[in-house]
């Protein structure tokens, strides 16, 4: 049983030392194009699951909108994609920047939204004041006799 268990594990050490880096793609994509690319394709896809027969109706598929949107084709993308994986700190660093700007953007939105509920708010409570002083001067108003005439004014204010 023990050297079956040297054995097991001494193939599977031979078989993952076997595993070549992949060669720099001539036109590698920068780290930061990888980042802008990933950030909208997250974007994007998370549309997609909430409007997803609108973007069908437009005819957008979403990958394809994105890398052409960067001037990427996806080939490109794919060897980028898997040049910057093998080296897992590497893609670690990625995709902690495309975490971190998409919380920013996130907060950022949330911000907004919250500033304008409150806007909204204080327009509605502007619009609820003048209707309340309007119907309070209206009712303040001395009800006059449209069947009387208008008083005279003396000659001399003519």
């Amino acid at each position: 049983m023990k050297q079956l268990t040297i054995i097991c594990l001494s193939i599977i050490l031979i078989s993952c030392h076997d595993i070549e880096r992949p060669k720099k793609p001539k036109d590698l994509l920068s780290k930061d194009k990888m980042v802008e690319v990933i950030i909208d394709m997250a974007l994007l896809t998370s549309a997609k699951g909430s409007n997803k027969f609108e973007l069908q109706e437009n005819g957008i598929i979403p990958k394809e909108y994105i890398l052409e949107k960067h001037g990427v084709d996806s080939i490109r993308f794919a060897k980028s994609n898997e040049y910057y994986s093998f080296d897992v700190k590497v893609y670690e660093t990625i995709y902690q920047r495309v975490n971190d700007s998409l919380q920013a953007l996130k907060t950022k939105y949330t911000t907004l939204d919250e500033e304008g509920k409150m806007e909204k708010r204080t327009t509605d409570s502007i619009k609820k004041t003048n209707v309340l002083n309007s119907t309070k001067l209206k009712e303040e108003l001395p009800k006059r006799n449209l069947n009387k005439p208008l008083s005279k004014t003396p000659d001399s204010l003519r």
